[in-house]
């Protein structure tokens, strides 16, 4: 079974692609890879999502974890793991998918807000859970979670960018899913040194290799 907790926590950041054409998607990801990415969600909310998650296994293989985000039926989260996904990720808690996940030996980071969420996501086995949307919470939110439950691991994923994702960290988590910030970019002439900056800062600012190890 996959141990999602230790990547997560050597490698911190989830880049997370959605509304990345198909034609750039093997680009963009390559960029990443060389600033230090190493686990990458394809949000299957994208038309083209499944696709692009087939192309970067052949592409990348075990250079790359590969999840699959916004998965809410079990018959998505089985053509996502036919497609090369290790990992699945919702944007609520959802009971089937989390099952699924268990018992197909996938990793899972299932979305919740709440702390009655969190705690059914845990119990279907997220580890670790996702704090979603952590960008529009805010960082004391996050803090306020830990008092109560400071084992808990989480990423947080929404709205996340280099100007709040230090906070987040000084508030205890363990990893974000990052979106935009990555990946908007005029795809007419797509900047993509610009993008694999940003994810170097973004890890960066996890603080070094060995910290994250």
């Amino acid at each position: 079974m996959l141990d999602l907790p230790a990547l997560v926590h050597a490698h911190r950041i989830i880049a997370i692609l959605r509304g990345v054409p198909l034609q750039h998607a093997v680009r963009l990801t390559e960029h990443l890879h060389r600033a230090g990415i190493r686990l990458l969600e394809v949000a299957l909310s994208d038309r083209h999502g499944l696709d692009v998650l087939r192309e970067l296994d052949r592409q990348f293989g075990p250079e790359l974890v590969l999840g699959a985000g916004t998965v809410i039926t079990p018959e998505l989260a089985a053509q996502a793991q036919a497609a090369g996904a290790r990992f699945l990720l919702t944007p609520h808690v959802v009971p089937e998918v989390n099952a699924y996940a268990v018992q197909h030996g996938l990793g899972l980071i299932s979305g919740a807000m709440t702390p009655t969420e969190i705690q059914q996501a845990l119990a279907q086995g997220s580890r670790p859970v996702k704090l979603f949307p952590a960008g529009d919470l805010g960082p004391g939110y996050l803090r306020s979670l830990l008092g109560p439950y400071p084992d808990l691991q989480v990423v947080v994923v929404g709205n996340i960018t280099t100007a709040n994702l230090p906070e987040f960290v000084r508030a205890g988590a363990v990893g974000a899913g990052i979106g935009s910030h990555l990946t908007h970019t005029d795809w007419n002439a797509p900047d993509f040194a610009t993008l694999e900056h940003r994810a170097r800062t973004l890890l960066a600012q996890f603080g070094s290799p060995e910290d994250r190890a």
